[in-house]
């Protein structure tokens, strides 16, 4: 159980009075990052300013002060969080107070739309003189019109981070900047192919095949096993080939290790980062979301999958709009990497797809240059420090 302190301290004790007091709110765990790097960045550039969130450790970690721990309760899954409703509920009209007994001179909403676009109208409603800015705009691109108008209600700017976003709001009034994706300044990888492989306990001469599963209870579960069926099938036609997989979070470990011994394909559980994990690799299985952006940032061609219970796919086939779910094909417009969905999410088609890659070379050098064109698109290095300047001229302009 997460628990709600009953009284805030003021966050302005620690810090010169003259300084702006800024509340930052991310939900999960790539929010928590982003926002992190966003919080650093403002620091550097207003060493005063007083930052709250409600966040995780890596915001808290960047000198922000931790009012509550929202991340937790996003890791564990959605049962845990219906578990704990009644604490976020507590956690956001708490937040609410803050806001309206110390008026900080912005809110900065990180994604976490469920949660964040519901705090803005809240913020509205109440004619609090606060500044609401989202950083990392909800995908209301792939929902349709309706969250869209709500957001151009109740957002005083938005900074975006996918190109085509601020397009998406060209018809409304609502200021927005586009940045560039901040994880573009993490893609670096200093140690050479040959190396990791080597701390990774696999062969650098053999093709490596990563598996990208999720990070969450749900996505774990019901992808990990296909993506194993799939592995064997693909070393019946390449014996050789090696597979590696992230160290899952602690409380899915037992799981996967299970799994893993059952699989008749030999996976290694590797404690490298993400991208250390992806640059060793020459093909991914993934699953849908940032994962298949930040594969395609380092140019490794990949098979997208994603499943869910049937009652979400039908409400999500109702809502969604777009005809891909693979961001990088959302971004390049039109599918440049293969992605199966729900039933057709089958060990046979993955595996079919990925040898398709690993017997043509043609192929794969294509794949490689439909990815780069993707890159590009996502714009340069350095977008937490453009997020930051965002937010302190957003600020200026009151």
């Amino acid at each position: 159980m997460i628990s709600v302190k009953s009284q805030i301290p003021n966050p302005k004790s620690q810090y010169s009075s003259r300084g702006p007091l800024i509340l930052v709110v991310a939900g999960e765990v790539s929010g928590d990052k982003h926002a992190a790097k966003l919080i650093a960045e403002i620091r550097k550039r207003e060493p005063r300013a007083a930052i709250c969130a409600a966040g995780g450790n890596a915001m808290e970690n960047a000198g922000a002060r931790l009012l509550y721990n929202l991340v937790d309760m996003a890791v564990l899954g959605s049962v845990e969080v219906l578990r704990n409703y009644g604490t976020l509920r507590r956690i956001f009209y708490s937040l609410l107070s803050f806001i309206e007994e110390r008026t900080p001179d912005a809110v900065v909403l990180v994604d976490y739309p469920g949660f964040n676009i519901r705090l803005a109208k809240k913020i509205k409603q109440r004619r609090l003189p606060v500044r609401v800015i989202y950083y990392i705009s909800p995908q209301v691109w792939a929902w349709g019109m309706r969250r869209k108008k709500t957001i151009r209600r109740n957002i005083d700017r938005m900074i975006v981070i996918l190109p085509f976003e601020k397009e998406f709001y060209a018809d409304t009034a609502l200021p927005v900047e586009f940045v560039g994706h901040p994880m573009l300044d993490d893609l670096r990888v200093e140690t050479g192919r040959e190396e990791l492989c080597r701390r990774m306990g696999v062969e650098p001469r053999a093709r490596v095949v990563a598996l990208l599963p999720g990070s969450r209870w749900n996505e774990i579960r019901r992808h990990l096993p296909v993506m194993l069926a799939a592995a064997a099938l693909m070393r019946r036609t390449i014996p050789e080939l090696q597979f590696v997989m992230r160290e899952p979070p602690t409380a899915f470990r037992a799981f996967a290790e299970s799994a893993i011994a059952d699989s008749a394909a030999p996976v290694k559980i590797v404690r490298e980062s993400i991208y250390e994990t992806i640059h060793a690799s020459d093909i991914v299985l993934v699953a849908s979301g940032t994962a298949t952006l930040e594969t395609a940032c380092m140019l490794k061609p990949m098979v997208i999958m994603y499943k869910v219970t049937w009652l979400t796919y039908f409400l999500g086939r109702m809502l969604v709009k777009l005809p891909y779910i693979g961001l990088v094909n959302v971004i390049a417009g039109e599918k440049i990497m293969p992605e199966f969905i729900q039933r057709d999410a089958t060990p046979e088609r993955i595996a079919a797809a990925a040898l398709d890659f690993l017997a043509d070379e043609s192929r794969y050098l294509a794949a490689v240059d439909a990815l780069r064109a993707v890159r590009a698109r996502v714009g340069e290095e350095g977008a937490s420090g453009r997020a930051a300047e965002a937010v302190l001229g957003a600020l200026k302009t009151v």
